[in-house]
């Protein structure tokens, strides 16, 4: 999984994930983010590192029932109950 320094390294909650066809073997296809990342801090591929699934899991217990979701598929949290809905991408 690809996540963003804002939630692994700043402590924000994931705001927003989504998965597409992952690039190799190593690669789950997660991308997984705060939400408030702007388009110039996406470009810069030193904002993410890859992280195994129990990490993500461990920091974000309700992420477990959605990373087995198949891909293409997108999750973004609901603002007023907290719940990751999915979005149309």
């Amino acid at each position: 999984m690809t996540v963003s320094n804002r939630v692994m390294i700043d402590n924000c909650p994931v705001g927003y994930l989504y998965r597409e066809e992952s690039d190799d073997a190593n690669d789950s296809g997660w991308r997984i983010f705060a939400g408030d990342e702007t388009q110039d801090y996406a470009e810069v591929s030193s904002n993410f590192a890859l992280y195994n699934a129990s990490t993500i899991v461990e920091r974000a217990p309700q992420l477990r029932t959605l990373l087995g979701a198949p891909y293409p598929i997108a999750f973004e949290r609901d603002a007023n109950t907290g719940e990751f809905v999915e979005i149309d991408e």
